[in-house]
């Protein structure tokens, strides 16, 4: 059996504990991609390396005892690699060297046996980004907890539905807050996919050959998959291939953006001219201004919203790569996007549960243009005595001189000489309540709550832990 030929690494270390245990639970994605949690990941994949060789006889079953008790930052200090790589700048080679030191008896001889860097660190990147992906998973499971909460109280609470900018029509708090809920089920949903098709290790040498290994190379890299917990082996070698880490990427763009999407309403409603929305703070508005209150966690969703995606680019670029592996690595944004997208899923959750509903608000701004916004019900009530279409336009006639007049649609119409009987008629002012015209707003609602109810009960196998 020959010695390892270690292969110059495409990245730097990242970072991740891949301990048994809810690693992901205790530690932050930040965490996940230090350095010494990645080195403490990267000894683990050794271990199980040097303990299925020791079961097929390949190395000592002394060396792998050992490499296993020494395969702790407490033996094998992360400054000490650190000054290592210093020295012989390959981070893959620094940790060999000091932890073959540390090791007693010739167990160093058998570490990293017949692998590549490349094999290791790509295996570590992505059981990173699955780490965090359960981070992403719990936190925005969390998110949904508080949009349930929101939903369910204010499902029949009326406000002003707003299209192109504009007052449009009556609906409830509860539907707006199902918009956001039902996105973020998707994104939920998102992780989950990936978490499914991500699921692997790798030990197929430097090109994917899987000569170091041997004529046993298939089954040492099945046995070592199992043996880390993931899922077994893909058929081909895809050290080439970042397809994983660009759609990881993509992913956390899209919910950034839905976060973002969220956050910007918050920001807007919360705002002096709206007054629907309240997100207290203890924080200093302005140095100058001592009435100011700004946002908080709105603003930082829409901030984390425009950084995410701009990371996520860089993952999709590095999906170009020249022949089997070319070393121009972007891993670094792996820790960069999780980082980033950790403080979104945080204020996200943040904002849902400090978050103030003022219905008396909405009530007013719903007559803010004093009726206008039932010109639709108005059209449909006129309309079974003069017609759909002759009632639209006589509506819109009425609505355009109550905008420019600042007087109520109903002034309007009553003036309007064919409009006048038939709304006398139809006792259209009585009936022209907008806290009426909800439609199913509150049943949608209700709707919408059912159905995350339900999915919520097939998140479970998302968020084991690995081994």
């Amino acid at each position: 059996m020959r010695l390892v030929r270690i292969a110059v690494p495409a990245v730097a270390a990242l970072g991740m504990a891949f301990a048994a245990g809810s690693a992901h639970a205790q530690q932050s994605a930040t965490e996940l991609f230090s350095r010494a949690s990645t080195q403490q990941m990267l000894m683990r994949m050794e271990v199980a390396l040097a303990k299925v060789q020791a079961r097929r006889g390949i190395i000592p079953k002394t060396a792998a005892e050992e490499i296993e008790r020494t395969a702790s930052i407490d033996f094998v200090l992360p400054q000490r690699v650190a000054e290592e790589q210093r020295r012989v700048g390959h981070p893959l080679v620094a940790l060999i060297n000091v932890w073959a030191k540390v090791a007693q008896g010739d167990a160093g001889e058998y570490l990293h046996y017949g692998a590549t860097t490349q094999d290791i660190y790509d295996t570590v990147q992505l059981a990173q980004c699955r780490d965090a992906a359960r981070i992403f998973i719990t936190d925005l499971r969390a998110v949904e907890e508080g949009l349930l909460k929101l939903a369910h109280e204010y499902r029949a609470t009326p406000m002003i539905g707003r299209t192109v900018g504009r007052h449009a029509l009556p609906f409830t708090f509860g539907v707006k807050v199902s918009s956001w809920l039902a996105e973020n089920r998707r994104n939920i949903e998102r992780l989950k996919s990936w978490l499914e098709r991500s699921n692997t290790a790798m030990l197929s040498g430097a090109v994917g050959s899987y000569a170091a290994l041997g004529s046993d190379a298939f089954a040492v890299e099945a046995e070592v998959a199992k043996d880390m917990g993931t899922g077994a082996p893909f058929p081909a070698d895809w050290k080439g291939a970042r397809d994983m880490y660009g759609e990881y990427g993509e992913i956390l763009a899209i919910t950034s953006k839905s976060l973002g999407r969220m956050g910007q309403e918050v920001f807007l409603l919360l705002g002096d001219d709206f007054g629907e929305l309240e997100e207290p703070t203890a924080n200093v508005g302005s140095s100058t201004m001592p009435h100011k209150v700004n946002p908080n966690y709105s603003r930082t969703l829409v901030q984390m919203s425009r950084v995410v995606p701009a990371q996520a680019q860089i993952l999709l670029d590095w999906m170009i790569s020249i022949y089997e592996r070319d070393q121009i690595s972007n891993a670094d944004t792996l820790g960069d996007i999780s980082a980033s997208m950790e403080r979104s899923t945080k204020a996200a959750i943040e904002m849902v549960n400090v978050l103030k509903v003022h219905p008396e608000n909405m009530a007013r701004n719903l007559d803010r243009t004093h009726g206008l916004i039932m010109a639709e019900e108005a059209m449909f009530i006129l309309g079974e005595k003069i017609g759909k279409h002759t009632a639209h336009e006589e509506v819109r006639l009425a609505a355009r001189s109550a905008w420019d007049k600042g007087t109520s649609l109903i002034e309007e119409i009553e003036a309007r000489p064919q409009l006048a009987e038939p709304a006398k008629e139809l006792k259209l002012a009585e009936r022209l309540d907008p806290k009426k015209y909800l439609g199913l707003s509150a049943q949608a609602t209700d709707r919408t709550i059912a159905f995350i109810k339900k999915a919520r009960d097939t998140d479970a196998p998302a968020l084991k832990p690995e081994r």
